[in-house]
């Protein structure tokens, strides 16, 4: 039977847990605080299910994640907060339509069930949603869900089926023999294995580093605002062409506002936490309320930031780790992770469980990346 040592319990980490613990393997995570705590990624997630606007390399992932989310509740047996209230991505300029024009006919080629929207079915779809935009790429099958409590369905649902969770356990190293990683140190006491799973965001590199390979990741804080209550206006998750923005309103009325807005990254890794700044706290304002003008009828009941690993193609890394034999990764996920995470813990579960698993391979650990543009997006 296989061993498994996964480092870091969040929505990836967990996932992986318990689609491997639930195909007979021995599973025991290592949690350095508890899952989903401040400030990892998936504490702070805005939780957006948003399959369309992702790279193709993720497009098999996330097709197979839309398919589960909707049952995703009943398989777990906990609630994870799904709502499926779809995804618009607006464009409010004659220039950005023809290009959303060919991204909604690749999507939808690729098997995605995406439309182009003109204005009067946009205004049907969401009619709070300021006048004057020009077209929208609609996903119906999207929506939202609470990424803690999703992550704490997917480690409960990992230890019915046997998965140990061990939280407050900071694992210091990996052990290595011979050319092979064979466990990993925590508090003094060594845990061997067949393979270990670094489900670790930010923190993989103090890790792989000491073994001579640094994850080409980097940290980022996005901000994220919670207002206060207000009706039921919005039913769509919201972004835009050219706007720093991912809008929801979440079933209890607030509006989640996020879009990438910078906090600043403060401390040493790895007790690094996010100061939130006041004039991304402004920005994020000013532009969520120009797209939906009611959210102005609120005001601004929390801030906060979470680090997220961006990698530098701004695609995860899943599969064998480069020259650390027994390792498997599952880190940089910039901002896609969430959404994508039932697919991912499945995936990595056979590829562990010695399959070929082919959607794995663009994604894989071992491809050369090259660096992307800068990122827009939110933790989603």
């Amino acid at each position: 039977m296989l061993d498994v040592l996964v480092v870091g319990g969040g929505v990836i980490g967990s996932s992986i847990a318990y689609h491997l613990a639930r195909s007979g393997a021995r599973v025991r995570v290592y949690e350095q605080a508890t899952p989903a705590a401040a400030p990892s990624a998936s504490w702070a997630s805005a939780g957006g299910v948003r399959q369309q606007g992702r790279d193709p390399r993720e497009w098999p992932l996330t097709l197979e994640a839309a398919r589960r989310w909707p049952k995703l509740d009943q398989e777990l047996g906990a609630p994870t907060g799904f709502v499926q209230g779809g995804h618009l991505h607006l464009a409010e300029v004659e220039a950005d339509v023809p290009p959303l024009e060919r991204r909604v006919r690749n999507e939808s080629q690729a098997g995605m069930h995406i439309r182009l929207l003109e204005p009067a079915e946009i205004y049907q779809v969401a009619p709070a949603v300021k006048p004057g935009v020009l077209a929208a790429a609609f996903t119906p099958e999207d929506g939202q869900a609470d990424p803690r409590r999703t992550t704490a369905a997917f480690a409960a649902a990992a230890q019915r089926h046997g998965a140990e969770y061990l939280a407050g356990s900071r694992v210091d190293a990996l052990l290595e023999s011979n050319g092979r990683v064979r466990g990993i140190r925590v508090a003094a006491i060594d845990v061997v294995a067949d393979a270990v799973v670094l489900a670790t965001g930010v923190w993989t590199s103090a890790l792989t580093r000491p073994l001579g390979w640094e994850v080409p990741i980097e940290p980022r804080g996005p901000q994220m605002l919670l207002t206060s209550p207000g009706p039921r206006a919005l039913s769509p998750t919201l972004t835009a062409v050219n706007r720093a923005l991912s809008l929801k309103q979440l079933p209890s009325g607030e509006y989640f506002i996020g879009g990438g807005w910078p906090t600043d990254i403060v401390g040493v890794e790895p007790a690094q936490t996010c100061r939130v700044r006041p004039e991304s706290v402004a920005g994020s304002w000013l532009v969520a309320t120009e797209i939906v003008p009611a959210v102005a009828d609120q005001r601004v009941a929390d801030s906060w930031g979470g680090l997220e690993a961006q990698s530098v193609d701004g695609v995860p890394f899943l599969g064998r780790a480069p020259g650390l034999d027994g390792v498997f990764l599952a880190a940089g996920f910039s901002g896609h992770g969430f959404q994508l995470s039932p697919a991912v813990g499945r995936a990595m579960s056979d590829l562990l469980g010695g399959a070929r698993v082919p959607e794995l391979e663009p994604l894989s650990a071992l491809r050369s990346p090259v660096p992307s543009p800068a990122p827009s997006g939110t933790l989603s």
